[in-house]
């Protein structure tokens, strides 16, 4: 997608296809704004989907990611629903977003079709975010 030639997309207009580049640049934006800030950059840059797995979102394009510290260890966020949960005075606007590990990882990317995800999108990235974590409890023995 990032060199504007991912042929499986089914809104792909041929390559360079101007909409995957813009849509990549954009994601990629989003990506460093939680990183420099801790939260997204608007409301329509995030959503949750399913047991701590996230996506970054622009157009149809979809990015899954998880948080994690890292050491082999996972605590899955959610949104958070209740404002009181975050701070009783909360003025946040983005008070939805959970405080995430210091390392996001991303997994797996798709164009979205319709309303939902798709459910084998959503299972890849758990498949993918629990390969992940074990990977790094076994680097953590090691060391």
């Amino acid at each position: 997608m990032s060199a504007g030639e991912w042929e499986s997309d089914p809104y792909f207009q041929g390559a360079p296809d101007d909409e995957q580049l813009h849509d990549v640049a954009q994601i990629f934006a989003k990506i460093e704004y939680i990183g420099i800030y801790g939260e997204p950059s608007n409301r329509t840059a995030v959503n949750d989907l399913d047991k701590g797995v996230w996506e970054f979102k622009h157009g149809w394009h979809r990015l899954a990611y998880f948080d994690t510290p890292g050491d082999g260890s996972f605590e899955p966020k959610e949104r958070v629903d209740d404002r009181r949960v975050c701070d009783p005075n909360c003025e946040d606007d983005y008070w939805w977003y959970p405080r995430m590990d210091s390392v996001l990882r991303l997994t797996n990317g798709w164009s979205k079709e319709g309303q939902m995800a798709p459910p084998e999108a959503v299972d890849l990235a758990l498949v993918i975010r629990e390969e992940d974590v074990e990977r790094d409890g076994r680097q953590e023995e090691s060391d």
